[in-house]
């Protein structure tokens, strides 16, 4: 077996003693955590489009405006669906010819049984008479049931009527913030053109590319600190994470993942970067 010289043995401690006290050190000091880039973007980013042509007749925002879920943004040219609508309402709600048909109903069905009673006790009336009766009555109640069917089938012109009308009404379909108004008011538009785009900031993803390794440690559920810059301050907020890709991206090795995290001041302005810190491995 080699042995060291008492020289040598001189020499090799000062380096053993300053390798005993790095490790040392790395076992007492506490890990620091690593940190990932990513980007946020809104919940909700919506394009908004009319699903009819039409003219534009009037904006009712502007950009920048929080708009209500339901409330109205814009509306198409809707003269024309509107008279369509009082028409059919008109022709919808006229009782007339099926009162009518109802009371000739009851007339012949009251002259019918009087007639039945006749022949079946006086004879005073021929079978050709109660035959007749009988005729009446029916062609009375098949009239009467093909104006019921009319009634139904003019209640349901009436609905489409009103929602062609509420097409050319163009509404948010969720609450959010008009970032871009892409026609102005007597500019045509085409059927499912963007015409609006909705943001809702209030609440938001960070998205990251993770390593695979690091990314096996995320579940769903999970609450994770974020580092997100607000003006010229730092903000540091807890999101969840919502999502966890299934599959890695063959090219780079990455896994994807969404953290959601409130933001109701809208402080932090999606599109923004920011760090998240990996949870430590166990």
């Amino acid at each position: 077996m080699m042995m060291l010289t008492n020289e040598k043995q001189s020499r090799w401690r000062p380096f053993q003693s300053c390798l005993a006290a790095a490790m040392l050190a790395a076992v007492a000091s506490p890990a620091v955590a690593a940190t990932v880039e990513g980007i946020t973007e809104p919940l909700h980013d919506l394009t908004i489009s009319a699903s009819v042509p039409g003219t534009i007749a009037r904006t009712l925002v502007k950009e920048g405006d929080f708009m209500e879920s339901g409330a109205a943004i814009l509306e198409l040219e809707k003269r024309q669906e509107e008279l369509e609508v009082e028409r059919r309402r008109i022709i919808s709600e006229s009782k007339a010819e099926l009162n009518a048909a109802a009371a000739q109903v009851e007339m012949l069905k009251i002259d019918l049984e009087a007639t039945r009673k006749l022949f079946e006790t006086s004879k005073s009336v021929s079978k050709e008479q109660l035959l007749k009766k009988e005729l009446e009555y029916k062609q009375a109640v098949a009239e009467h049931d093909k104006l019921v069917l009319a009634e139904a089938r003019e209640k349901i012109e009436y609905d489409m009527a009103l929602e062609q009308l509420r097409k050319r009404i163009i509404t948010a379909p969720q609450s959010g913030y008009v970032v871009e108004l892409m026609r102005k008011a007597g500019e045509d538009c085409k059927a499912q053109e963007p015409l609006v785009r909705l943001v809702d900031t209030r609440q938001c993803y960070f998205v990251a590319n993770v390593e695979a390794r690091a990314g096996a440690a995320l579940q769903t559920g999970q609450k994770i600190k974020l580092e997100l810059p607000s003006g010229r301050q730092t903000l540091t907020v807890t999101g969840e994470v919502t999502f966890v890709s299934p599959v890695v991206d063959p090219a780079s090795g990455l896994l994807k993942i969404k953290i959601l995290f409130e933001n109701p001041q809208g402080k932090i302005r999606p599109g923004v970067a920011g760090l998240m810190h990996l949870p430590e491995a166990p």
